[in-house]
Formats: structure tokens, sequence, C-alpha cells
């Protein structure tokens, strides 16, 4: 999840466990550690783009990591609080608790988190929420803003962090019923149009959980598809075919980047040809603009031209070449507007 999130949802948690022991402290340190997994991004930033994918939520996002770092805060807050008493037991799972709540929130994106590492290499992801969601923070954005201004005596305090965490929860479950009956319209509509994917994923749209993207295999092409859950039942999802092109890999160098990029892409890609250059599209993140047009071009698109260093480009601008406009167009999409 983006960083708001976590820094917010760390608060809330501060107070709901630190909250009479430390103050407003607990604030801090529930925002910190709900943060540290996300270190990976300075380290990432040292290696070339192809291995950075994978070190972004790897180790870092481990519960292994969650376990050592944690305890190793609990003995730097017992050394920089020490005229406070605090359980060496309550410490322990608290922090514990703030690092594996950040990987697990991760795994709802889909980007994929590696939490069995350094064991094994496999990412977990659900496709639940995407990667900042306005309706899933706004609730612990609220609380944690009154838990940072209002007075540490207020008997609220606690009920705040609390609220924000039930409403938060409820979303979560809300996306849930919402997917599974994506999933229902998904596999009615492969039926009608005679299409047998061997596997297919569903992931939400930007922002919110009421419009989805749906990418299913279909052996040697994909099929990509927007379909909200306002949509008109009647009608099947528009599907559009991409050949995977995988022929394309002998005019390409750097087998070992190639093999970090299909991993990173769980097996989910695409290869296209432009001004000589060979790009790896990465189909788990979603089209610019896709809802709205077709053949939209993919938001993670990597050149595989040699001495590529240019990590930034990853991913095309997923909000490229929105306007006012381009928003009002995306609320009535995502409110069943299937023009």
């Amino acid at each position: 999840m983006d960083s708001l999130t976590h820094i917010t949802l760390g608060a809330c948690v501060g107070e709901m466990v630190l909250g009479k022991k430390l103050g407003k402290k607990a604030l801090f340190w529930g925002a910190l550690s709900q943060c540290l997994p996300d270190i990976d991004t300075i380290v990432a930033a040292l290696f070339p783009a192809d291995q950075a994918f994978l070190i972004h939520r790897g180790f870092t996002h481990s519960v292994l990591f969650a376990f050592v770092i944690g305890f190793i805060l609990v003995f730097a807050v017992k050394k920089i609080h020490q005229k406070t008493r605090i359980a060496f037991s309550l410490l322990a799972f608290f922090f514990c608790f703030q690092l594996l709540l950040h990987d697990l929130l991760d795994t709802c994106n889909s980007y994929g988190t590696g939490l069995l590492e350094p064991f094994s290499p496999q990412r977990f992801s659900i496709n639940l929420l995407y990667v900042a969601d306005p309706f899933f923070t706004i609730s612990f954005f609220a609380a944690a803003s009154l838990l940072l201004f209002k007075s540490s005596n207020n008997k609220n305090r606690a009920t705040w962090a609390a609220l924000a965490a039930a409403v938060s929860a409820c979303y979560l479950v809300i996306a849930g019923v919402n997917k599974t009956y994506i999933h229902h319209r998904a596999e009615v509509s492969f039926q009608a149009q005679k299409i047998s994917p061997p596997g297919y994923f569903i992931t939400p749209a930007p922002f919110n959980c009421m419009l989805w993207y749906i990418v299913a295999d279909s052996g040697r092409n994909y099929y990509t598809g927007y379909s909200s859950i306002f949509d008109d039942s009647r009608k099947n999802i528009v599907f559009e075919q991409y050949p995977k092109n995988y022929t394309l890999l002998s005019k390409t160098a750097d087998p070992k980047a190639i093999q970090d990029l299909v991993t990173f892409a769980d097996g989910y890609y695409t290869l296209s040809r432009s001004n000589d250059i060979t790009y790896l599209n990465v189909l788990r993140f979603e089209q610019v603009r896709g809802w709205e047009q077709q053949n939209a071009p993919f938001v993670f698109s990597y050149p595989l031209a040699p001495h590529n260093k240019q990590a930034l480009l990853l991913q095309r601008a997923r909000l490229a070449e929105w306007d006012m406009q381009t928003f009002k167009n995306y609320i009535t999409r995502i409110a069943g507007d299937q023009k």
C-alpha cells in the first residue's frame, strides 16, 4: 500500500496498544514500525532495474524480518523509554504485529509480497486493493489527524482509532464481495465468448474496489477486460486480445534480466516491438486508461535494450494524459457507463 496508509494505520494501532503508556509518542512508534519494511526501496535503488523489482517487497517484507526487527525495536524502545514501565511481551507483540500487518496489507495488492523469503522466492498476492485506495485510507487518515492534534488526555482516542480500523475492515469485506461478483461475471463472459483460459486473475482498477481489471491466459494470447459491479449484468465483459509474442525473446540480450522480469511478472507478460527495441509488458499492473480506450498501452512496459538503466521507466505514468474530464469519465465508467 501507499506510505500514507501505512503511516496512518500504524499511528492508529500505536494509539490502541501503547497510547496509555506512551501518549502521542505511540503514534510515532506505530508509524515508524509500519513504514520500516519499505526501506527496501532505498536498497533497490542501488541495483539494476530488473533486480530492483524483486528486491522491493522481498526480504524486508518477510515474516522473518518482521520478528527480527520487531525484537530489535523492543530493545530500542526499552532503552529510550527507561522510565516508562512497559512489559517486554507487550512491546514484542506491538512491533511484530505492526510489521506483519504491513506485510499482510501489501499482499492485498497486485505487486506480490515475499512473505517466506529468504527461504522461498514465492510472492503472495490476493489482488483485493489497489496500491492507493482513498476509500480504504480515509478513516485512518481522519483518526490519525484527530490523534495528532487533539489532547493526549482525551478519553475518546482509542475509540477513534478502533472505529477507523472497523471502517476499513468493513471496506475490505466489501472489496471481497465485489471481487467474488466480478469472478462470476468473468466466468459467464468466458463461457459465452468460448474463451477457456487455463488461468486468469482479477485485480482492482485505480483507487477503488468497484471497477476491476481482468487478465485471462488462453495459451498463445492474453485477454484483458474491465468490469464494474454496476455494469449491466445482461451484457458480457468486452475482452481485448494480445499475442504473447514470446519469439521476440531471441532478439534480446541479458537473459538474467529477462528471467528476473519473467519471475516478477508471475508468468503474465507479453512482448512487443517498437523502434527496434523489444519491450516486456507485465500485465499485472493494468493498462493506461484501458477502461475507456482500446489497445491501451500497459502500465509496466520495460525496454529490453542492452545496458538499460532506466529503472524509473518500469511503469508508464498510471495517470498519463489524465485531466479533469478523464476523471469524470472514470467515475461514470465505475458507475456502469459502458459506452
